[in-house]
């Protein structure tokens, strides 16, 4: 039981950082390229309504032949939701609608209009469609790999290859929902803390038990405790900090309406997540890869939604922005 509490405190501070190993599914052409393909960008959605906002939607359609397997399908529609469960909405609008386009994030091959290919990038899943040959020439990998391959369909384009249903579950079921889960549970942080300082208790207390917003982090958790993987020391105390400092500090000063102390824990939890993100004194920063920052940036304009300005959050230890910090 102390191991698996260990897990779950130290992954619960890595919301987005945490590296789950593909096993025998190989990540090519770096090991961390299924983390930097640009799955979701920020664009406007609902366009056409008076619900227009900017909002995270797909950066990739799940393309596949009809020949596949049905275990390949079933794939497909995994990465599909788990995309779905990341972004905000599929890119909606009215012309769209009336048009009948097909909204992201999957598709046939044959229904595949060229003007999609120019403006996603794309998943491909299996060998049996009309896109594999047109890409086939650059793959390296054996087995059940993902590989992705640039300007693959088009310039500016990536295409990320998915050999086989191993490769696609590890992508739906590893890849994709630790994402889906890191980035709200990240973006429900920062909210949070615009939320205190507005002085709104009740909202804070709400998203701070919300499954879908700052408990997103359970997914990445419930990932990492099969992995069963080792944990350093030093994380470990960082991420036990965290918990308490979040579920127990946390939550008092917000029920006792102390603006000043609530504010001043979070910026405390803040320095923890930045130990593993950014690295301190006392702690080798863990990520090992630059967060992309179309979708990493979005919690910028959460902070703008507030009215709030970057150094309202980013100051002394917590200082670093950017993403290649």
């Amino acid at each position: 039981m102390k191991r698996i509490a260990a897990i779950i405190a130290f992954v619960s501070v890595l919301f987005f950082t945490f590296p789950l190993w593909a096993g025998a599914v190989k990540i090519l052409p770096e090991s961390t390229s299924d983390r930097t393909f640009q799955f979701v960008k920020t664009a406007s959605t609902f366009l056409g309504t008076p619900l227009a906002v900017n909002a995270l939607i797909p950066n990739a359609l799940v393309v596949m032949g009809k020949a596949e397997s049905p275990n390949l399908f079933i794939e497909a529609a995994g990465i599909a939701y788990m995309l779905g469960q990341w972004t905000h909405d599929p890119g909606t609008s009215v012309k769209a609608i009336r048009s009948r386009d097909r909204l992201a994030p999957i598709s046939i091959d044959t229904s595949l209009k060229e003007e999609d290919i120019h403006r996603h990038n794309i998943i491909l899943l299996g060998k049996k469609n009309a896109y594999y040959r047109k890409i086939r020439s650059r793959l390296t990998g054996k087995g059940s790999f993902i590989q992705v391959v640039e300007d693959g369909l088009a310039n500016g384009r990536d295409t990320l290859f998915v050999s086989d249903s191993k490769a696609g579950f590890y992508l739906a079921n590893r890849r994709l929902f630790f994402k889906s889960g890191a980035y709200r549970g990240f973006f429900s942080f920062v909210k949070l803390g615009a939320l205190i300082m507005k002085g709104d208790f009740d909202a804070a207390l709400f998203d701070l038990d919300d499954p879908q917003a700052v408990r997103s982090c359970g997914k990445p958790v419930i990932l990492a405790m099969g992995m069963g993987s080792s944990v350093p020391v030093e994380m470990l105390a960082v991420a036990k900090k965290r918990n308490r400092i979040v579920f127990k500090d946390l939550r008092s000063a917000l029920k006792s309406g102390d603006k000043e102390l609530a504010l001043t824990t979070w910026k405390g939890a803040m320095e923890t997540c930045y130990a593993c993100h950014q690295g301190t004194a006392d702690v080798k920063k863990y990520r090992k890869f630059v967060p992309l920052g179309e979708e990493h940036g979005y919690h910028q304009h959460i902070a703008e939604q507030f009215g709030l300005e970057c150094s309202q959050c980013h100051s002394g230890t917590r200082s670093i922005v950017g993403y290649g910090n």
